[in-house]
C-alpha cells in the first residue's frame, strides 16, 4: 500500500460505512443515489431471471463517496460492487484493491475505445464503464436576445466567451459562472480542459513532471479565475458546486454555466420557461475545444465474499439495454446509444463534446494531486495569491507526490 493511500485511509477513517457480511448467494451492490430508482428496477428484473442470487441494494451518496469507497476496500469488509468514478479505477488496481474483469466483458467492440482504455491498466480491465460523459456549456437563450446576442450564434472562442459574459452580467446576474468550492471534482472538471486545449497540463505526460505552473497552463488558470476576479462569476463562487451554479441558472441569476446533461431535467422541472441553449466549450483561438471524459464503471473488489455471484449479476448489468436504463448521462456502448431516451436534440451538443473527452491521469496519487491543484485555484479566487505564485506552490505539491 502506498503511503499516499495510508493517508487517505486515515483521514477516512472516521467516516461512517456499514460492513458488508454476503451469505452465499448474495450480492451487495453499492450505487449512487442518482441511480437509486433506475437501480431498484434493474435489480427486480435480474432476480426474476435469477432466483438464486439475491442483491442487497445499498444507496450512496456523493458527499466524501472517494474515501468511503477507498476505506471500504482496504477495510477487509467491502461490498461485492461498487460504482465508482473511471478516473478512481485506476489508482485501485496498482494498489491491488480490486480485481480485473476480463472475463466480464463481452461484445469489446461495442464499447466506446475511451471508455476502456480509462479502466485498463497493465494489460487488464479493472472495471466494467457503464457511463460516459462530457461539459458543454449550458446558456440561457432568452438573456442572449435580451442583450442583443443571437442565441444561435453562442461564442465558440475564449475571447467571444468573456465579450458575451462581459455583456450578460448586470445587477443580480453573472454572465458566466464557475466553481470555486464543493466537492474538488467539480472544480477539475471544469478547469482543467482549458489547461488541455492551451497546449498544457497538470503533470506531463510520462507521470514524472508536475507541469501546471508552465506558462500555458497559468495562462489557462488565469483565463479560468478571472471569471470571478472580474465580477462575471457570481460573489458566492469560492463556495458554489456544479448543483449551486444549476441552481442559480434555474433562478436566471446565472445566464452561462458548465455542466453535464444530467441537469437539463432539472432546469426544465424547476422553470420551465427558461429556453435552454447547449454550446461547445469555447477554446483559444485556432485551437480544439476539450473536456474531461467522464462517467461510472462497476468495480469488484478483492476482498468481495461473493465475486462469483457478483461477475453474474455485472454481465446482466453491462448489457446494453441495462446500461441504456441506469444512465442518465450516456452509455458505454455504441448500441445502447440508439434507444429513444438519447434522441433528445438537446442532447446533440453534449454528444458532439465526447470525441474531445480525455481521461485524466493514471496517476496513483490523482486524488492528492487534484486536492494540491485545487488548493491552488482557492488561494487565486480569495486573492491570496496570483496565478503563477499559486500554480509553482501547486507544482512543488504535485512534484513530491509524482516522487514518491
Amino acid at each position: 500500500m502506498t503511503k499516499s493511500l495510508l493517508i487517505l485511509a486515515t483521514t477516512a477513517s472516521a467516516l461512517a460505512f456499514s460492513s458488508v457480511v454476503s451469505l452465499a448467494g448474495e450480492v451487495t451492490w453499492w450505487t449512487p443515489n442518482f441511480n437509486e430508482p433506475r437501480a431498484r428496477e434493474l435489480v427486480e428484473k435480474f432476480q426474476a431471471a435469477n432466483p438464486d442470487i439475491t442483491v442487497n441494494l445499498e444507496i450512496t451518496t456523493s458527499d466524501g463517496l472517494p474515501q468511503r469507497v477507498l476505506t471500504a476496500l482496504q477495510s477487509g469488509a467491502a461490498p461485492d460492487i461498487i460504482d465508482v468514478q473511471h478516473g478512481w479505477v485506476n489508482g485501485y488496481a496498482q494498489n491491488g484493491l480490486v480485481i480485473p474483469l476480463d472475463d466480464v466483458l463481452q461484445d469489446r467492440e461495442d464499447y466506446i475505445p475511451a471508455a476502456l482504455d480509462y479502466v485498463t491498466w497493465d494489460g487488464k480491465l479493472w472495471g466494467i464503464p457503464y457511463r460516459i460523459e462530457t461539459h458543454a456549456v449550458i446558456y440561457n437563450r432568452g438573456h442572449f436576445t435580451e442583450v442583443g446576442l443571437d442565441p444561435d450564434s453562442p461564442p465558440e472562442t475564449w475571447a467571444e466567451l468573456v465579450d458575451v459574459a462581459t455583456k450578460l452580467t448586470k445587477e443580480g446576474r453573472s454572465g458566466f459562472a464557475i466553481t470555486g468550492g464543493g466537492e474538488v471534482g467539480n472544480t477539475i472538471f471544469r478547469s482543467l480542459p482549458f489547461i488541455w486545449m492551451n497546449g498544457s497540463s497538470m503533470i506531463s505526460d510520462d507521470m514524472t513532471k508536475a507541469t501546471v505552473n508552465e506558462p500555458a497552463a497559468v495562462e489557462a488558470v488565469t483565463f479560468y479565475t478571472d471569471f470571478f476576479r472580474k465580477g462575471l462569476s457570481p460573489a458566492s463562487t469560492l463556495e458554489n458546486d456544479g448543483t449551486a451554479n444549476r441552481r442559480l441558472f434555474i433562478a436566471e441569476t446565472v445566464s452561462m454555466y458548465q455542466s453535464g446533461q444530467f441537469d437539463i431535467a432539472s432546469i426544465r422541472e424547476e422553470n420551465p420557461d427558461i429556453d435552454i441553449g447547449v454550446m461547445r466549450i469555447p477554446h483559444p483561438e485556432g485551437k480544439d475545444t476539450a473536456a474531461i471524459l467522464g462517467g461510472w464503471s462497476f468495480v469488484v473488489p478483492s476482498d468481495a465474499q461473493n465475486p462469483d455471484e457478483a461477475k453474474i449479476f455485472l454481465q446482466f448489468l453491462a448489457e446494453a439495454e441495462s446500461q441504456g436504463t441506469l444512465t442518465d448521462t450516456f452509455p458505454a456502448r455504441k448500441s445502447a446509444m440508439e434507444l429513444p431516451r438519447f434522441n433528445d436534440p438537446i442532447l446533440q451538443v453534449f454528444k458532439e463534446m465526447l470525441p474531445y473527452g480525455r481521461p485524466v491521469p493514471a496517476e496513483k496519487n490523482w486524488v492528492q494531486i487534484s486536492q494540491a491543484y485545487f488548493n491552488g485555484i482557492q488561494s487565486i479566487l480569495l486573492g491570496d495569491m496570483e496565478p503563477q505564485e499559486a500554480m509553482d506552490v501547486a507544482a512543488e505539491e504535485i512534484q513530491a507526490l509524482l516522487d514518491e
